[in-house]
């Protein structure tokens, strides 16, 4: 059953594909030529060789290790020393816990508070007055150390002393200090943060003072010299504020590890530039870990940056393809024909080009890659395809152009707008061009206007003199050369795809071409017709937004099916009509064939697929109203097939123009 669904699927897919047209099949394989082409030779291809493969750590170098490509690489070791560098100046967060402070205060308050009721009451004996003390603070003192401060009979001087140096600490802070704090952070100052009237206010600290239970010995010493407190009482102040005094400012993890992340964040790689002519390692040389870490860095780069390239490319490929896709659909963006061999000739067109590029910008420095317009032959392209398509068509060319030059320079913008340029120009410039002759001028023209494109896609590198002549050189050679070709290209071009060039049809109106003085001696009438039918054409043409000189052609030429039995038509006929003495089937037959033996005959003599059209549709599917009149004058039964015309209805405006006006010429001679 499984192998019935697989089977039913695949054949499903294969109807699917079948039904696909044949010119998509064309384009879809044009689109995967370029891809294989940017794979290939793109600035990402795989064809540009490197040794760095071929290196392992600890061995000697067998050949010169180079990088094969230019890239920029984050050099890791100097980025990961500049981020400890910035650490060791991030200063560790010590927080105050005011609750501790507020703790110490009350406990040293009603220490000295109830000591000297006890002292001031003498109801009892030293020994008892030192139990009730011990009783009411158990464990802030030794055993014999609450006996010997009741014997000192302290004053409240001694307390004031005691709090004024406990309250003293507590604001400056005893820190407490987790081990390797300052091996991260800054080990010189830190940051206190206390709250004062529920605000948070922080302080930047010297490290060596800071307060510490390791050094609050020497500390109380200090305060209590600040003090002057006396020699009798010091021992009892410093035995009692040690008691009292706690860790009350601790390490704030959190907000100093986010300082040290914040301090990361600041820190820009730090990049190197390798050419892809340097050498990294020399023949014989030794591959130490250093080395190696390096060059697997390089090659990481490598690789990051060849795959953004080509992914770059690929979707100005897309891009390309979109707008390709576009012309050939849309018939009102372009002049683009629906025929399979303009499709195939436009996209080998396209595909030379990238392939044009692809070489240049790999065969070329890349410091020059800018100037790459210049040894690429955009003006041939672009011309050929407007003079042979239309202007409209050839812009498209010019812009699908554009972006197929991106993906294969990586996005060179000087090199880009060279193509753009070089192509519109040579579209506007060849159309100016009337005969053939006068390509000769445009080629000229276009070399005066790519010598001057080449100067201003210079601009912004500040050129040297001579650099400024070599490239107006290059681009009017490259625009001169362009035009050249499209002299020698366009005729034949013009035949293989069989197109009605401007040209092409400037040379078949000539009225003396062979065919139409042939026409003129055998069959005058025919040819006073075709010449009166050729102006109303031509004129009709010019309102309708037709094309005026294919109309004309198509006129001079649509009855040249008659020169072989001219006597059979009426502006022929001088009193004799040969109609009148055979059946009226047979009328029908010598007539009708004319389109026949037209057609044929224009195609002997090479005339273009769009004169052949109007040949073949200027009578359509018509009846013959003459011939049926005498067919029904001679029997009563016709069948109005047989004297119909066998021809296709006008499909352009052209040919139903010239229909037109060979009924209404025809209709005005029998008035």
């Amino acid at each position: 059953m499984k192998k019935n669904n697989e089977a039913t699927f695949f054949q499903r897919l294969a109807e699917q594909l079948r039904t696909i047209n044949p010119s998509m099949w064309f384009f879809l394989g044009a689109v995967v030529v370029a891809a294989i082409g940017l794979f290939l030779l793109g600035p990402s291809s795989i064809m540009r060789g490197s040794s760095i493969e071929s290196i392992e750590v600890g061995k000697i170098a067998e050949t010169d290790i180079y990088a094969g490509k230019d890239t920029v690489y984050i050099d890791k070791e100097a980025t990961q020393r500049k981020i400890l560098a910035e650490e060791r100046l991030v200063l560790p967060v010590f927080v105050v816990d005011e609750n501790i402070t507020s703790l110490v205060r009350e406990k040293a308050e009603s220490f000295s508070t109830y000591y000297l009721q006890l002292v001031n009451e003498e109801s009892g004996g030293q020994e008892a007055l030192g139990l009730l003390l011990r009783s009411r603070f158990p464990d802030f003192l030794q055993p014999e150390q609450y006996t010997a401060i009741v014997r000192a009979k302290l004053n409240s001087q001694t307390f004031i002393y005691v709090n004024d140096i406990v309250e003293s600490l507590l604001g400056k802070g005893i820190v407490s200090v987790p081990e390797g704090v300052f091996d991260r952070f800054n080990p010189n100052y830190y940051e206190l943060v206390r709250t004062i009237n529920n605000q948070e206010e922080s302080e930047q600290l010297v490290e060596s003072e800071m307060i510490t239970l390791a050094n609050l010995g020497s500390r109380i010493e200090e305060e209590m010299d600040a003090r002057r407190v006396p020699e009798s009482q010091k021992q009892y102040v410093r035995l009692l504020v040690k008691a009292l005094l706690r860790e009350n400012t601790f390490f704030d993890q959190d907000l100093s590890e986010k300082r040290l992340i914040a301090a990361r964040a600041r820190i820009e790689p730090v990049t190197r530039f390798v050419s892809r002519n340097e050498i990294l390692v020399r023949k014989g040389e030794l591959v130490t870990p250093e080395l190696y870490q390096q060059i697997k860095a390089i090659k990481s780069a490598i690789f990051v940056s060849d795959m953004g390239i080509l992914l770059t490319g690929l979707g100005l490929l897309i891009i390309a393809s979109f707008l390709g896709f576009l012309l050939s659909r849309i018939q009102d963006l372009s002049d683009f024909p629906s025929d399979r061999s303009s499709l195939i000739f436009l996209l080998l067109s396209m595909l030379i080009l990238f392939y044009w590029i692809l070489v240049v910008q790999n065969v070329i420095d890349a410091k020059d890659l800018s100037r790459g317009a210049l040894f690429v032959p955009a003006s041939l392209f672009a011309g050929l395809v407007s003079l042979l398509y239309g202007p409209r068509t050839g812009i498209f060319f010019c812009i699908i152009s554009f972006f197929l030059t991106g993906a294969a320079t990586n996005l060179n913008a000087q090199f880009m707008i060279g193509i753009l340029l070089a192509g519109i120009s040579a579209t506007l410039t060849m159309r100016t061009a009337r005969t053939r002759s006068m390509l000769a001028r445009a080629a000229l023209l276009q070399a005066i206007i790519q010598a001057c494109l080449s100067v201003v896609l210079l601009l912004n590198q500040k050129p040297t003199p001579a650099e400024v002549f070599q490239s107006m050189g290059l681009g009017a050679l490259n625009g001169f050369v362009g035009g050249s070709f499209i002299m020698l290209f366009l005729p034949l071009f013009e035949r293989i795809l069989d197109k009605s060039t401007l040209f092409r049809l400037m040379e078949l109106a000539d009225i003396n071409a062979p065919v139409l003085k042939e026409m003129l001696s055998n069959a005058p009438g025919t040819y006073a017709h075709s010449m009166n039918v050729a102006y109303l054409a031509e004129t009709a043409a010019k309102e309708v937004g037709a094309n005026p000189l294919l109309a004309r052609v198509g006129a001079y030429y649509h009855d040249i099916g008659k020169i072989e039995h001219p006597e059979y038509f009426t502006e022929n006929q001088k009193g004799i009509n040969r109609h009148d003495e055979i059946n009226p089937t047979l009328s029908a037959s010598i007539i009708r064939r004319h389109v026949k033996d037209g057609i044929e005959r224009a195609r002997k003599i090479g005339l273009p697929k769009e004169v052949i059209d109007i040949i073949g549709q200027h009578h359509g599917n018509s009846v013959m109203e003459a011939i049926i009149s005498k067919a029904k004058d001679s029997t009563s039964e016709t069948d109005l097939q047989s004297y119909r015309y066998q021809g296709e209805r006008p499909k352009s405006k052209e040919a139903a123009l010239v229909m037109l006006a060979d009924t209404i010429e025809a209709a005005s001679r029998s008035l």
